[in-house]
């Protein structure tokens, strides 16, 4: 009977066959199980039968399972257990196996033992980022550029594929690796690195912007043999737990793993993994923990005499002065007068002749200018006539009516007229109506028998416009510019 969701294992197929029985170990204490932690990756692999186990690791029973999930185990395996993973591997089966930050040392197992055969080694560290981004603590890494092998970016499908299919070769470029780098972004929370050597493969770094900078997280490895099982070791559990699933692209970061685990058509690309672009490993220091464990500085110094004339040593700078008799008799003899040296003025041959040195001021950089509104001042201040021609010069036969709409806001024409009857027309109208009375030879004859829209058609209101009032005409006159 084939085991159910869920169920214990049970079977008798042949490990490495094509069938969709995924088993996940519970026997060493995992904190992370299918009905803690792994519900939204169970719903993700709903085509997958997915089982418990919580007996002894032998290879009858993962035989009839294509993937044996281990996830951050908390007991130490035994030799027959590793022994079993390794047959259940020789034979086609495939594992994944996850922990968390600290290694094996944190979590009290002994998987590095095993891991060692396939030239892998979960680090005790725990990888953060260096600078905040999305995520508030730093130990939720998030990382943008930690793709190293091209068949991880094609089966991403965030890139094109741009390997060979025939000779399978790869021009190695810096900005085909940037691109492939940062096709998959991911949170890798509370991990740890790994030391990844041949036969396995690293796939997966910590990028630029963490710390450890640019170290494997993720590692595949296919097996020689005939059976050609497959094994992926990752350094985060939580990567895959229900708080980070759906985090930015690690549903599709699943896929990718369980797509390698399960299809043998997954090829990694040779170029990539024979030169990964990795750094070494450089510790870095625990700065929490040390600020915690402060020491004073104390040295022992040797206590000062209370005679500070016991502080000079004589000895240092004597001179001795038996041989001062014999020098002074020595000047009879040589015949050479005792009187101090006559100094000589040295001449020196200079190639260039005496130049002074030339001294500039120093530049020093001016003021910036306020930061102000930007308006024209000329055109604020300019008077009605200037902002008349200004107007004129701008526009064309085309522009006749908004010309005489400007003009009636220059010359203060249209706060005289109604808002409704602010148009070219009335302008004119009003203009030419001013213009008839202050020619008229009789002012006061002629308000007396003017009529509004006499010149014209009845545009107008008199009451409005408050022609009657000789007061209004007089200061009408005052506003307008009239060429006799």
């Amino acid at each position: 009977m084939p085991p159910t969701e869920n169920s214990d294992e049970k079977g008798s197929q042949k490990s490495g066959s094509n069938n969709n029985n995924v088993l996940f170990d519970q026997s060493k204490n995992e904190q992370v199980s299918l009905s803690n932690g792994f519900k939204k990756l169970q719903v993700h692999l709903k085509i997958w039968k997915l089982s418990n186990h919580r007996e002894e690791i032998t290879a009858e029973r993962l035989t009839p399972f294509r993937l044996f999930v281990i996830a951050n185990p908390k007991e130490k395996f035994t030799t027959g257990e590793y022994d079993s993973m390794k047959r259940y591997i020789e034979n086609g089966g495939s594992v994944l196996i996850t922990l968390n930050e600290g290694g094996e040392a944190k979590q009290s197992t002994n998987i590095n033992l095993f891991l060692k055969d396939y030239g892998v080694q979960v680090n005790e560290d725990s990888v953060i980022r260096a600078a905040y981004f999305k995520y508030f603590y730093p130990k939720e890494a998030l990382i943008l550029d930690g793709v190293l092998n091209r068949a991880v970016a094609d089966n991403a499908h965030q890139i094109a594929s741009t390997t060979n299919k025939k000779t399978q070769n790869i021009v190695v470029d810096k900005s085909v690796r940037a691109k492939v780098a940062r096709s998959l972004e991911f949170v890798y929370p509370f991990g740890a690195s790994l030391n990844v050597q041949q036969p396995s493969v690293p796939v997966l770094s910590t990028g630029t912007t963490c710390i450890p900078s640019q170290r494997p997280i993720c590692s595949f490895y296919t097996s020689p043999s005939k059976g050609g099982g497959r094994l992926c070791v990752c350094g985060s559990t939580q990567i895959f737990h229900d708080s980070y699933l759906e985090k930015e692209q690690n549903k599709k970061l699943l896929d990718i793993i369980m797509e390698f685990l399960t299809n043998d058509k997954f090829k990694l690309n040779e170029i990539d993994a024979e030169e990964p672009d990795i750094s070494d490993y450089n510790q870095s220091p625990d700065l929490i923990a040390m600020s915690e464990m402060l020491k004073c500085s104390l040295h022992d110094v040797e206590e000062l005499p209370k005679d500070v004339r016991k502080l000079l040593d004589h000895q240092l700078f004597n001179l001795d002065l038996s041989l001062v008799p014999k020098m002074i008799r020595a000047y009879e003899d040589l015949q050479i007068k005792h009187e101090p040296l006559s100094l000589i003025k040295p001449q020196f041959e200079t190639p260039m002749p005496l130049l002074k040195p030339a001294v500039y001021p120093p530049l020093f950089r001016d003021v910036d200018p306020p930061a102000l509104e930007l308006f024209d001042l000329e055109d604020y201040f300019a008077s009605e006539t200037s902002r008349l021609n200004q107007l004129a010069n701008k526009c064309n036969e085309q522009d006749l009516e908004f010309f005489v709409k400007e003009f009636g806001n220059i010359a203060g024409i249209s706060s005289r007229i109604p808002a409704d009857q602010r148009d070219a027309k009335h302008i004119l109208d009003y203009v030419l109506t001013q213009l008839f009375e202050f020619k008229r030879l009789n002012v006061e004859q002629g308000l007396d028998d003017y009529e509004p829209g006499m010149y014209g058609s009845k545009i107008v209101d008199s009451d409005s416009l408050q022609w009657n009032s000789r007061p209004t005409v007089a200061s009408n006159y005052d506003r307008l510019v009239v060429d006799e």
